[in-house]
């Protein structure tokens, strides 16, 4: 699997979540904590897609990966397909923690190559 490819799930990722996030206005402090914790999420995949660039990953060989890049872009599906406000930001911040976990196991991979 090419290096492109992963950042290009990674990138998904983190465009869903910050169309979530430009697109909520919050309420109240509850709201906000919320919105940071998914702002905290975004940033977390963003370190993840630094951390790729960074070792310069141009193609990974690995059991497992593809099954792993599929399911990251399985739960980006599922976050594109929520309405983007605040009714479903607690389901957003279950799949972001998803997605973090799975990115986390990618990465481990990958570094490991």
């Amino acid at each position: 699997m090419k290096g492109s490819e992963i950042l290009q799930n990674l990138f998904d990722e983190r465009d869903a979540l910050s169309d979530i996030i430009i697109n909520s206005t919050p309420k109240n402090d509850n709201d906000q904590k919320k919105m940071q914790a998914v702002m905290q999420q975004r940033d977390t995949i963003t370190g993840a897609i630094n951390q790729i660039i960074a070792n310069k990953f141009n193609e990974v060989a690995a059991t497992g990966l593809a099954d792993k890049i599929s399911d990251l872009a399985k739960l980006t599906d599922k976050l594109n397909a929520l309405d983007k406000t605040l009714k479903n930001i607690d389901t957003v911040i279950q799949i972001a923690d998803q997605s973090i976990k799975l990115i986390t196991s990618i990465i481990a991979i990958a570094v490991v190559l």
